[in-house]
């Protein structure tokens, strides 16, 4: 057997950087990687036009094209950082504004080393020396500006400056001494997800560490979620392996994983996942009500299901709040992110308040509540508001009920129940109790009074609860309908 060369060059020691590009809408994100991209074309270098793979690389840098603010936060909500290294773009006739203000503590909660990049120096409104006193504003030191941050003037539409910006992350990268680890056991994170009706399930992965070959099994955590039958580059060529910073588009997933998700080759019990995952924790309602450094009026972020609902919502919290924003949808990730710079509270009516967003939100410090009957959203903003409502983030009881009977209906069981105290209503979390012994905890799926569905019920009415999953009830045990909100 070959012994390894020790005289092999240094390089061979450390993998190329992955880099993420971020910053405002129409600060000239796409126009600075395309000009990467068909620079490096037109020489004749590795590189090409990304098809639908999301990523590509050039000598010595490998680029994410579609983290965007969603994607990156979803890598963020999953615990995965892709990136070694964030490019923060802005315009130098535009300066700070809103999402570069987003990019920069997105950049700074994942740990990654931050560039920035002034871009359309070209523009007659451009000026340079402002943006750098915006970025030091926001808590952004460049070079010459009192900090070390590189800093990179550029014009993505003539390319200059564009070499500089690549020269400074391959020194950034040096610095770094990223490890190049191909018999590393396997990690990669997924980028990109999609069902191709000719592909079937595909996801665009970056390689970390260790090298994925055909034919390796993949796991999210310890679910097997593919076997790997091809693998494509950003050109479409059809690849054997893919190493350290490889991008590659992936088929023979049974299970589309979802983006930010750390796939394995190797599965990693449940148990391992959780004991390894550093999530800071949400504050407490106490905690945010102390952080507000002398503010009079709490700021939220107000999404609901229909306008008409929004309307009575902001007509009744009248001016004892100031409203950041106020829409209609579910609650997304860019409200969260939002909340997080702008110091808020995020508060849905009628919306989905979905699992990763819900992540999200612990993970920045963000509250996040979403409520079903209006008056109980109004009655805990206010008591908010008022500073007393530190049991906010402990369970509150709502309201008890007696199981009297129970009876199938539709092949689930129905629990007859009477109201003794509070109320109990639809979409209620509630707990089971046998005597002092707690026997489960579900959700309300639907009310019903007689042959009509219903919404609420008070002390003395009596009703049947469908509940959401399946919990040994019986004659006698008592629900208690809490929230954690």
């Amino acid at each position: 057997m070959a012994k390894k060369d020790k005289t092999a060059p240094e390089s061979t020691q450390f993998r190329s950087p992955i880099v993420a590009v971020l910053g405002h809408v129409d600060h000239g994100k796409t126009s600075l990687l395309d000009y990467i991209r068909k620079a490096h074309v037109a020489a004749g270098e590795h590189g090409g036009i990304t098809q639908a793979i999301g990523a590509y690389q050039i000598p010595g840098i490998t680029f994410i094209d579609t983290p965007g603010h969603e994607a990156f936060a979803k890598m963020r909500a999953r615990g995965a950082t892709v990136s070694d290294i964030a490019i923060l773009v802005v315009a130098a006739d535009d300066g700070v504004m809103p999402q570069t203000k987003e990019s920069i503590r997105m950049i700074t909660d994942a740990k990654v080393s931050m560039i920035v990049a002034i871009n359309k120096i070209d523009m007659e409104a451009a000026n340079v020396d402002k943006v750098k006193q915006d970025l030091a504003r926001n808590g952004v030191q460049v070079e010459g500006f009192g900090g070390d941050i590189p800093c990179v003037a550029v014009s993505a539409k003539a390319g200059t400056g564009v070499k500089e910006l690549l020269d400074t992350i391959k020194v950034v990268a040096e610095m770094k001494e990223l490890k190049n680890e191909p018999d590393a056991p396997m990690e990669a994170v997924v980028i990109e997800n999609r069902i191709d009706k000719g592909k079937g399930m595909v996801a665009t992965i970056v390689v970390k560490k260790g090298t994925l070959k055909f034919g390796n099994q993949l796991f999210d955590g310890e679910k097997q979620v593919a076997k790997v039958r091809a693998m494509f580059d950003e050109n479409g060529v059809g690849v054997a392996a893919a190493g350290p910073s490889k991008p590659v588009e992936v088929l023979g997933f049974t299970i589309l994983p979802q983006v930010g998700a750390v796939l394995t080759t190797v599965a990693i019990p449940k148990a391992v996942v959780e004991t390894e995952k550093t999530v800071d924790a949400a504050q407490s309602v106490a905690d945010f009500l102390a952080n507000m450094n002398g503010k009079k009026k709490l700021a939220i972020i107000v999404k609901a299901d229909v306008y008409g609902s929004l309307e009575a919502i902001l007509e009744a919290l009248g001016d004892d709040v100031d409203i950041v924003t106020a829409g209609v949808g579910e609650i997304s990730d860019a409200d969260v992110l939002m909340a997080k710079s702008t110091g808020a509270f995020v508060i849905g009516f009628n919306v989905k308040l979905k699992q990763e967003i819900e992540k999200l939100a612990q993970i920045e410090g963000v509250i996040c509540r979403s409520y079903t009957i209006i008056y109980e959203l109004l009655d805990e903003l206010h008591d908010v508001i008022e500073g007393a409502m530190e049991v906010i983030t402990k369970e509150r009881e709502l309201g008890t009920a007696r199981v009297l009977a129970e009876f199938p209906f539709s092949g689930v069981r129905i629990a007859g129940i009477k109201v003794i105290t509070g109320r109990i209503a639809k979409g209620d979390q509630i707990k089971i109790m046998r005597k002092e012994e707690e026997i489960g905890r579900a959700k309300i799926k639907s009310v019903r009074h007689g042959k009509e569905e219903a919404t609420r019920m008070d002390v003395g009415d009596e009703c049947g609860l469908q509940l959401d999953k399946i919990v040994d009830f019986a004659i006698g045990d008592d629900i208690i309908a809490f929230t954690n909100h």
